[in-house]
């Protein structure tokens, strides 16, 4: 009896703890799985690579490791757009660098003899808006003026064309006079 009541009690005890189920992640695709598991305890963690700087035109908010895809929005505009018949004069030419999402317009008005018109400024899509006042905004190599402006621009990404909308007033005694209107649609060559 002795040696029936011990293998009872050893048997229950060996069902006991190898029936026991292993918990664990048993999702395959998931960083932490785990093949001996036979119960899924819900801890399966997985790797979304992307771009994780919110400032980014393509931002994922579930990205968990940075796979260094962002693109931004001045990357868009980075290039030399030339255009025929604008404005000021016959031709307008138009650089744009960028870092991330700042832009710069070099010579922003259009003027080649002038040396202080770059314009930087922070884009967020594929347009953008600017109002401003300047020190001086130099008209020609021996004109310089107090000026203000407001500057509008797009880009189409498609037909590789960017559309420059803007007015200078020039500060005169203390008035705000137009000086000069442009609408100029330039095509991008480099």
């Amino acid at each position: 009896m002795k040696k029936l009541t011990l293998f009872t009690i050893l048997s229950i005890f060996l069902c006991i703890t190898s029936c026991k189920k292993e918990e664990g992640c048993t999702d395959v695709n998931a960083d932490n799985y785990n093949a001996s598991a036979t119960g899924n305890d819900g801890s399966c963690t997985y790797t979304t690579l992307g771009c994780m700087d919110d400032s980014a035109m393509n931002y994922n908010p579930d990205a968990t490791d940075n796979d260094d895809s962002c693109t931004y929005y001045g990357d868009l505009y980075a290039g030399t757009y030339f255009g025929e018949n604008s404005c000021p004069g016959s031709s307008y030419n138009q650089i744009i660098t960028s870092n991330g999402n700042e832009i710069t317009l070099i010579n922003a008005f259009g003027r080649s003899e002038a040396e202080n018109n770059d314009l930087t400024f922070t884009v967020s899509g594929d347009s953008f808006s600017i109002t401003g006042i300047t020190t001086e905004i130099q008209y020609s190599p021996s004109t310089t003026h107090p000026s203000a402006f407001d500057l509008e621009g797009s880009i189409d990404i498609k037909n590789k064309t960017l559309t420059i909308e803007y007015t200078l007033y020039i500060i005169v005694d203390g008035n705000l006079l137009e000086f000069e209107s442009c609408v100029a649609t330039m095509i991008f060559v480099e």
